[in-house]
């Protein structure tokens, strides 16, 4: 995480611009947490692991669109 914030101080982006994407991120792990909470109040242990795989694949999927939707707004391509 240092280095990508050291990246955007290179384009003049401060640790005060950076709250809005903290925030962000917060309300995106909240829903991914929200998701998967039933799964990680189960006893069984298979049920837990598969609740923390999954909780995973929801934030690499979060990441993903979070990074299509800011291309767009910006009219950027996506690769």
């Amino acid at each position: 995480m240092a280095r990508l914030i050291a990246d955007l101080g290179r384009f003049g982006l401060e640790p005060r611009h950076l709250r809005t994407m903290k925030a962000a991120a917060d309300r995106e792990a909240g829903l991914v947490e929200q998701v998967v909470a039933p799964l990680r109040r189960h006893r069984n242990p298979q049920t837990r692991a598969h609740a923390e795989a999954t909780m995973k694949e929801l934030a690499g999927l979060s990441v993903r669109l979070h990074e299509a939707f800011v291309q767009s707004a910006l009219g950027v391509r996506l690769h």
